[in-house]
Formats: C-alpha cells, sequence, structure tokens
C-alpha cells in the first residue's frame, strides 16, 4: 500500500516538539532509527498537530448540512469548486483519481500507534506508564479505523458482515499483508482497540488553563465508546457509556455569557453598483488561525479533534438553517455569519450568503465532548422507551444554547410521543454538531430498527465532467439512496494500483 510505506519518514520528521537525537536523526525506509525510550514514544504522542487535523470531505461536502445548491454556486463559483461537486454528489468516477482524499491522513496515525506498540515491550521504564501508552496508542488506532470504515466501508450490519473492511495493520513493516478484511473483521478489530483503550487510567488534566485534550485520557475513551456503540445502535451500551463520561467531566460552555463577537474589524467592499462597506460579525473563535489556545481552552472537549476544511467553505444547506430559531438560538447567532460570501470574494455583482464558523473558517472540533455525550444520552432515552426523560436531558444542553430571554416554551423542548421525541432531540443533535457527524448518523439511521428517522439525500446541480462543471446544462437530480453503495467511498486509485491489485477498490 503506497500510502503506509511513505509513512514512516513523515512520522520520524515530524516527531518531535524539540530536538534531540532521536529527532535529529536523518530517518528514511532503510534506516534503524528507533524509538530507544519512554520519553521517545511520549513525543510521538505529544505531537498533536499530527494526530489532530481530520480533512474529511466525505463529511464536510457529503451530506444535506452543506448547500450543493445551483443558487450559491452561481453566486461565489470561484470557490465552489469542482470537487467540491463531486463529494457532494457522491461520485464514483472521478474521486478515486482526482480527489484530495482523507484515507492517507488516517493511516499516518495508525502507523504511528503501531511505532509505538511494536517498540514499547523493548524500551525500559515505569510500568504504569508503559501500561498507560499502550492503552493511548489502541485507542489511536481504533478511533482511526472506526473514521475510515465509517467512510471507505459500508455500514455495519448483519447483512453487510462479509463485506470490504480495511487492511488490518498491526506493525510499521511495509511487508504486512494489505488485502482488505472483511467488515466484521475490522470491526472486531476495533472492538479489540477499544477494550484496551478503556483501561487507560488517566484524569483530563487542567495546564495553564487549558484542558490537556491533545493527550487521551479516560474520559475521551469514554466518550468515544459512547460514539462507537451508537453506531452499532446499541442504545443501552452508548447511554452507559456517556453517563460515564459525564460523570467525569460535563461542564457545558454557556452562550449566554461565555460567547462574544470578534473585536476585530471584518469590513469587505461590495458593488451594487457603487462600492458600499459591509462589516461582517464573526465570533471570537475566530480571530486565531493556526494557534490552537481558543480550542485548547473550550473547555466542553474530551479529545483534540477537528474537521479541517482547507478551503474555508462551510456552506450551510437551507434544510440545515431551517432547524434554527434565529432569533433565540445562540448557535445560529454566533455560527452562522451572515454575509459569508462576501469575504470569500462574492462581491461584484455582491451574493450573499452565510457560512458556518465555529474555529476560524476551517475547523470544527470533532473529538468527543460534553454536549456530544449529553446527545448521545438523550437519544439512546428516547430509543428505549424513556422519551420524556430523553427530552429533558436534551434541555440540559439547550439551557446553555437557548437566549436567556426566550420564552420557556422557546427555551425548552416538549414532545406528545416517542416518535415526537426522537424527532425533536435529533434535530438538537444537528443543531449542535453540524457537519462533524451527520455522515456517520445518516448511515446508523438508515440501518437501524425504525424506518421514521431515514434519511435518502438528494441534490439538484448541474452536470460535470472530470474537468469542469457544466453550467450551462440543466440542472439533474443526484440522490443517494437509502442502501446505496455509494455509503462506502472510493479508495484512491493510487494506493490499488502501486498495491498490485492487492487492494481492492469498492464494488459499485
Amino acid at each position: 500500500m503506497k500510502t503506509y510505506k511513505h509513512i514512516l519518514v513523515l512520522v520520524l520528521l515530524c516527531a518531535g516538539v524539540s530536538c534531540n537525537d532521536f529527532l535529529e536523526e536523518n530517518p528514511s525506509k532503510t534506516t534503524s532509527v528507533v524509538p530507544e525510550t519512554l520519553d521517545h514514544l511520549e513525543q510521538l504522542l505529544n505531537n498533536y498537530n499530527s494526530f489532530a487535523s481530520e480533512g474529511a470531505s466525505e463529511l464536510i461536502y457529503g451530506t444535506d448540512d452543506f448547500a450543493i445548491q445551483t443558487d450559491l454556486y452561481n453566486g461565489i463559483s470561484n470557490v465552489f469548486t469542482l470537487e467540491t461537486v463531486q463529494y457532494g454528489t457522491w461520485d464514483i468516477d472521478y474521486l478515486p483519481t482526482t480527489g484530495r482524499p482523507y484515507w492517507p491522513e488516517e493511516w499516518k496515525k495508525i502507523f504511528t500507534a503501531n511505532l509505538i506498540l511494536q517498540n514499547l515491550p523493548n524500551v525500559s521504564g515505569d510500568p504504569t506508564q508503559k501500561q498507560m501508552i499502550e492503552a493511548e496508542a489502541h485507542f489511536i488506532r481504533a478511533y482511526s479505523y472506526f473514521q475510515m470504515a465509517n467512510i471507505y466501508c459500508l455500514p455495519y450490519t448483519n447483512a453487510n458482515k462479509a463485506e470490504l473492511g480495511l487492511p488490518l495493520k498491526q506493525t510499521t513493516s511495509f511487508e504486512e499483508n494489505i488485502e482488505r478484511a472483511t467488515l466484521e473483521e475490522t470491526y472486531a478489530y476495533i472492538d479489540a482497540d477499544l477494550q484496551k483503550a478503556l483501561e487507560l487510567n488517566r484524569d483530563l488534566e487542567v495546564i495553564n488553563g487549558q484542558n490537556r485534550t491533545w493527550r487521551a485520557s479516560t474520559v475521551a475513551v469514554l466518550g468515544f465508546a459512547a460514539r462507537y456503540y451508537l453506531s452499532l445502535n446499541d442504545y443501552a451500551m452508548a447511554q452507559s457509556y456517556a453517563e460515564d463520561a459525564l460523570d467525569l467531566h460535563s461542564y457545558l460552555r454557556d452562550y449566554n455569557t461565555d460567547m462574544r463577537f470578534s473585536t476585530r474589524p471584518n469590513p469587505v467592499t461590495i458593488f451594487n453598483p457603487d462600492p458600499e462597506t459591509v462589516n461582517i460579525d464573526y465570533p471570537y473563535t475566530h480571530d486565531l488561525q493556526s494557534i490552537p489556545t481558543d480550542k485548547l481552552e473550550w473547555g466542553e472537549s474530551y479529545y483534540y479533534r477537528f474537521l479541517n476544511n482547507g478551503a474555508w467553505n462551510y456552506f450551510p444547506s437551507t434544510e440545515l438553517l431551517s432547524i434554527y430559531d434565529q432569533d433565540y438560538d445562540l448557535r445560529y447567532k454566533f455560527h452562522i455569519v451572515e454575509d459569508y460570501t462576501y469575504d470569500r470574494g462574492s462581491v461584484d455583482p455582491p451574493y450573499s450568503y452565510p457560512g458556518y464558523i465555529f474555529f476560524f473558517k476551517s475547523d470544527i472540533l470533532s473529538g468527543p465532548s460534553a454536549p456530544e455525550m449529553l446527545l448521545i444520552k438523550a437519544e439512546c432515552q428516547v430509543r428505549q422507551g424513556n422519551w420524556a426523560d430523553g427530552i429533558q436531558t436534551a434541555n440540559i444542553l439547550r439551557q446553555y444554547r437557548i437566549d436567556a430571554s426566550a420564552p420557556a416554551n422557546i427555551r425548552d423542548l416538549a414532545a406528545t410521543s416517542q416518535a415526537d421525541a426522537l424527532t425533536k432531540v435529533l434535530e438538537e443533535r444537528r443543531r449542535e454538531l453540524p457537519f462533524v457527524h451527520r455522515w456517520y448518523d445518516i448511515r446508523r439511521f438508515n440501518n437501524n430498527e425504525v424506518d421514521t428517522d431515514d434519511v435518502i439525500m438528494s441534490r439538484t446541480f448541474y452536470p460535470y465532467t472530470n474537468g469542469s462543471i457544466l453550467d450551462a446544462e440543466t440542472p439533474i437530480n443526484f440522490t443517494l439512496e437509502k442502501n446505496s453503495r455509494r455509503f462506502a467511498r472510493p479508495i484512491p486509485e493510487t494506493d490499488i494500483i502501486a498495491s498490485g491489485g492487492t487492494l481492492k477498490q469498492n464494488e459499485y
């Protein structure tokens, strides 16, 4: 597998946060440079830049949270790229050779985890520290395999167990088998890593006012376990792990008191047709682009991961926008930035459309968090029949998200039945966790015990080729049916070719 073969140099070159003999060696595929001490392994884990970013275009563009709309394209075609449309219409013809895949990013993380696990028995040191490092490496590997299984494989169901999973890499050897295991074997591998990770016994420390989320902790693993079991529609287990996580860390940021707008001016000149200055209001979290201070001080997060959109384009669909109360929901006030397209260059003629902003223009926290755990707990309560309790759990979060001046019937959700409660809790989940979780959610909604939450995604957009969007032609319909095989996104053809055919492409 070409991706895996080129990771050793990258991992060792990027491993540390300070210079030392280990990191100053000149690594290559044939080098004998290996981690020799526990400190070397700690340095690999401390390099949060090698783990934090999740640049999955499949998640950013591939759901009904993102606006694949002809009017938006017509208004800002300079940044609405062909690749955006290909990901947004679930293309299988061109993306395998032209897309910028998420695939190699996660293999780098798996390689680092395997490098640590492979060398850990050969270094001396405190047994407790070694056990913590081992559990953390298993956590990193489980997390990445889970991410990739949800993008490059079909949903895990009884009917799909024999379908293609992922290559199960356990070492850093370039000669290790890269044939894709079954989906059942892949999930067994994730589960085994998760069980080892659950042995991690480490508090979520606070260092200089910042949560130490760049390293795994007990609550981070519990949060991931809740997410994992929710994806399998195991609501009892998911709720149990979510509650365990909340028992350790339940902090919620109060948007009434702890959010504010940036004080930095953001004027844009539009031509309508005369020049006119428009001041764009960003949340203060837009101010820092590459410094992680705001993310680490956010407080709600358990584990420092973020969905990264290097194109700076989180355009919320009209459907997503419609489920916010625009008068009282402070998530709309602070995260939905009006006139965002002006700042992206649509000024002559001007075209106004909002953007979603969490951190700068590119990043949305994606690691397990206290809000996610509350929403998992609420959903699981509803699905298991305790729907009134589930509504009350969701309302705990809303106290921190809805304007304090809102009437009680606006602030608090209410339901008249289990079905009504489920609809309202899932809408709250979508409002709180847009883009990041929607792809995973649609996959599980379409493969659970009820039909009322099924999602069939459809877009009406221009046809395209491998080189251009045919915007002079009549728009056509693109649909991702409930059981479409396109839920398993294509693997890069470069890796398939490099494997000599051992690595199989998904079948469509």
